[in-house]
């Protein structure tokens, strides 16, 4: 039956006398792969020439006005903020789909007080005028009732402030003009309710555009914050293992309990947080006026929000008592986990390089991401300006030549031909090509990031087989991480380029899951329809994780023979099955103890970032720069913290993986007597109850 069970798991490593680690004669593997990655990179440059050639990333931080000119750029430098001339005309459902039927200019403050025109024609009228650019209201030969009436010049504006670039009414209570009672080209009176009801749809108009430009504030502000996170970040999680190097049982430990230490403070400080706001978590927002609350966005509410801590608090909660069982029932098998990251410390203490080798595959990931974010702003900026027929009464532009909504150039819009139409800007037009182009960048990103993780896997991988395929653990090749690095580069980065298409394919399909899940949220409540695609999105996550971890064993056993990726993924495939149960109790448990070390860093920086940026820590705000959203920061610094963390602590779980690996082909390959001796160290030996009988070896 064993025989049997054996053939079916593939046939079992034989003993090899010449065998001695790594083999030095190999050749090229999977070269049309890696001819089809460098094609997609030069394809990836062709978008990035077209996202510099069309893209304008300032579209992004300012409001356009009505001739779609850049509020705060070029000849507005000084005028940052956009005016609306009747907000009123916003006071309709359609603003939502068409924009606000209404000239709108570059201003450098937005109005501090009430003012209408009173049919004056002194001095003091025209000052008090707001007018578009091409008009100097002090021009006597004009008059200023034909300015206001032809809509170049506002005819009334009112106390405003400045949210997400525009000027917005401050009407808390009654709006004072006097004695006087003003109304709209429609005969509306102009009061709170409709400048209320106004700014209501407008901010529906703007909402998606204000997560855009404030995410992208905060990154053009505050770069320089960011850095110093990352560079935090990566001090920290090479000093942690460092000391994993040489304290290894201890930083283990010390990982357990710091980790159910934050997760239990975690839970109780979103538990009071939860009880603090608890009623009162509205109080916040009482003191802003309506329209203020609907230029909030719900992002920079969610810390405010009661429910957002009692979320927070089930989560954290719940990760305590399922580490805590976790732990548990693991407990008889931590010890031998930790002596076996011991072995894995040997390693990286023998080959010190590996240390600050996650430098090389971690700035090249930190490029690729760069490159993709430039793309995706550069992208998202391109476009032509699109021109639309606005009329300025609701009822409609009555005349023949234009009709509303329609398309019209500002060089060729005729305004005598229809008196009650205006040829506005509405937005930019995207070329056809651009969500394209989108989904290639994203696709390149990444493909391009999980061929970078795949070249760390594979040369630190060279590497430490290089330690254990010797018998004195003490003569390990001198410059083992340099030779590793040279075979992967020269003869396996096709084989990188298979394994990380497969993952990225994979990824890909999740991403369209997700967007096409968003999309049947919006259109319809069909459970089924969320039930199956929830289905889809599991298996496609599972599928993922199959793949990432055949493929960091193809990498191993390709660093080794040199065979091709199919080659290579089935023949460890192989030798894991037929040795699943020591994988499945040993392996993944050292996985899981570095995976714990590795939440501690993320997870202490993090909070600390929060505390930072939320204003808890006295004596840092004045420091920082002003921030749209607070948790901007905090949210970036923690997933780049994440990745920092992984690259760092990939070089122990890629020890851990590798020696395991070669520890399964050396039970295989050798029985311990003095022909075919294994090649463990005698700690190693020692925890897996292996030891050679006649021969006399050095740890």
């Amino acid at each position: 039956m064993g025989g049997k069970r054996h053939q079916r798991k593939g046939e079992a490593i034989k003993y090899d006398p010449e065998f001695a680690g790594p083999l030095k004669n190999r050749s090229c593997t999977d070269i049309i792969c890696l001819l089809l990655f460098l094609a997609f990179l030069v394809g990836w440059g062709v978008v990035t020439g077209f996202a510099v050639y069309g893209g304008d990333p300032e579209r992004l931080l300012y409001p356009t006005d009505s001739e779609g000119r850049v509020c705060g750029r070029g000849e507005f430098v000084n005028k940052t903020y956009l005016l609306f001339f009747d907000l009123t005309r916003c006071a309709s459902p359609k603003v939502i789909a068409t924009g606000c039927p209404t000239p709108q200019v570059c201003v450098s403050k937005c109005p501090s007080e009430n003012w209408f025109y009173t049919g004056g024609e002194t001095e003091a009228d025209r000052t008090k005028l707001i007018c578009r650019d091409n008009v100097n209201p002090m021009d006597t030969s004009k008059n200023v009732k034909d300015l206001v009436i032809n809509g170049h010049c506002a005819f009334y504006y009112v106390e405003s402030r400045s949210l997400a670039g525009r000027c917005i009414p401050i009407v808390d209570g009654a709006l004072e003009f006097g004695d006087k009672i003003i109304k709209n080209v429609d005969q509306e009176n102009i009061d709170s309710e409709i400048l209320t009801k106004a700014s209501h749809y407008l901010a529906k108009f703007y909402k998606t555009k204000e997560v855009a430009e404030g995410v992208f504030q905060d990154v053009q502000r505050g770069w320089w914050v960011l850095l110093v996170g990352f560079g935090v970040a990566m001090v920290i999680s090479f000093l942690w293992i460092l000391l994993l190097r040489f304290i290894s049982a201890f930083m283990i430990w010390f990982s357990i309990v710091a980790f159910l230490l934050l997760s239990g403070f975690g839970a109780y400080y979103t538990l009071n947080k939860y009880l603090t706001l608890r009623g009162t978590s509205n109080a916040t927002f009482s003191d802003m006026s309506e329209m203020e609350q609907e230029f909030s966005l719900e992002f920079s509410r969610y810390a405010e929000l009661e429910t957002t801590w009692l979320v927070l608090f089930i989560i954290t909660l719940v990760i305590l008592v399922v580490c805590l069982f976790v732990l548990i029932f693991l407990r008889k098998r931590i010890a031998i986990a930790v002596a076996l990251i011991g072995q894995a410390s040997k390693a990286v203490g023998s080959i010190m390089s590996t240390l600050f080798f996650p430098l090389v595959p971690y700035i090249l990931q930190l490029i690729f991401l760069v490159l993709f974010c430039g793309v995706a702003v550069l992208l998202a900026s391109a476009g032509k300006a699109n021109y639309r027929i606005m009329c300025k009464s609701e009822a409609g532009c009555d005349c023949p030549a234009y009709k509303e909504n329609d398309t019209c150039s500002m060089e060729t819009f005729d305004a005598a031909l229809c008196p009650n139409a205006s040829c506005q800007f509405f937005d930019y037009v995207e070329d056809p090509k651009v969500p394209w182009f989108h989904a290639y960048n994203l696709f390149a990103l990444f493909w391009s990031m999980f061929f970078v993780s795949a070249f760390g896997e594979m040369v630190l991988a060279g590497a430490f087989a290089s330690w254990y395929w010797v018998f004195d653990k003490s003569k390990v090749p001198t410059f083992a991480l340099s030779m590793s690095l040279g075979r992967t580069l020269r003869y396996h980065t096709g084989t990188l380029a298979f394994g990380s298409l497969i993952i990225a394919i994979v990824r890909m399909i999740r991403v369209i899951l997700e967007y096409i899940d968003h999309k049947v949220k919006q259109k319809t409540d069909s459970k089924i329809i969320r039930a199956l695609l929830c289905c889809c999105r599991c298996c496609l996550w599972c599928l993922e994780k199959f793949l990432k971890f055949i493929n960091r064993n193809a990498y191993v056993y390709c660093a080794i023979y040199g065979k091709n990726f199919c080659v290579s993924a089935k023949n460890a495939f192989s030798l894991i099955m037929r040795n699943i149960v020591r994988v499945v109790v040993l392996d993944k448990v050292t996985d899981f103890l570095l995976f714990i070390g590795k939440m501690v860093v993320v997870g202490g920086i993090g909070v600390a970032s929060f505390f930072i940026f939320s204003g808890e820590v006295p004596g840092v705000g004045p420091h920082l720069p002003e921030m749209n959203y607070y948790l901007t920061p905090v949210i970036i610094i923690t997933i780049g913290t994440f990745f920092i963390a992984s690259a760092f602590f990939d070089v122990y779980a890629m020890a851990v993986d590798t020696l395991f690996l070669c520890f399964l082909e050396d039970c295989e390959r050798n029985d311990g007597s003095a022909e075919k001796p294994y090649f463990m160290s005698k700690d190693l030996m020692h925890i897996l109850n292996k030891k050679n009988k006649d021969v006399d070896k050095e740890d």
